[in-house]
């Protein structure tokens, strides 16, 4: 079965098998993180960002140190991420190009093609924030954005908090033009609602 999607240029086809690994593997990223293994976002980061945020950051151990230091900053405040999961249905791309060598009628042919598929895969996270002696609930959707070589699908993440497409871009050339991506919201879970689930 293949999935249809639409980009901004051109129609993108990807096997469902591919959409649900890339949503699998986002989900188990987010259940790590739910468990406070903030690290394992940094561990599945994909290199590429990981080596550009290092280096603006002043090297790996700044980086890490950055994690370290967030995550006991929502401990200092008594906020807590309580859940992490996708939702909706992701846009699909295929990026970074390259080259495969096909014969046809007995000679060699180069043709261009993209070698990853990128997913900007939509996220809801909640957080439970301790606010004058009461606890809200802090929901923010956004995105995540999964890569993977098309051969592998071993799935590496970039968050979409804060990422423009320009950045994509910078990554990946061959992204649409015209390409929007997600809107992030925030909001406060209001107590009626809690108090139906």
């Amino acid at each position: 079965m293949l999935v249809m999607t639409l980009s901004a240029s051109a129609q993108v086809a990807a096997p469902i098998e591919v959409v649900n690994s890339a949503i699998a593997a986002m989900n188990d990223l987010g259940r790590q993180v739910v468990l406070g293994k903030l690290k394992t976002s940094l561990d599945r980061m994909y290199p590429q960002w990981k080596d550009r945020l290092s280096r603006r950051m002043g090297g790996d151990a700044a980086l890490e140190k950055q994690f370290d230091d967030a995550l006991a900053e929502m401990m200092k405040q008594g906020t807590s991420m309580v859940s992490f999961k996708s939702y909706g249905f992701p846009r699909v791309y295929e990026v970074f190009p390259g080259k495969k060598v096909e014969v046809v009628d007995g000679k060699e042919v180069e043709t261009l093609i993209n070698t990853k598929w990128m997913l900007l895969i939509p996220t809801e996270v909640r957080y439970r924030v301790m606010q004058k002696q009461e606890i809200i609930i802090i929901e923010s959707k956004g995105f995540q954005v999964a890569i993977a070589d098309k051969d592998k699908l071993h799935w590496t993440f970039i968050d979409g908090a804060g990422l423009t497409v320009q950045d994509l871009r910078s990554l990946f050339i061959s992204l649409p033009k015209d390409m929007e991506l997600p809107q992030i919201q925030r909001r406060t879970v209001p107590k009626e609602e809690l108090l139906q689930k």
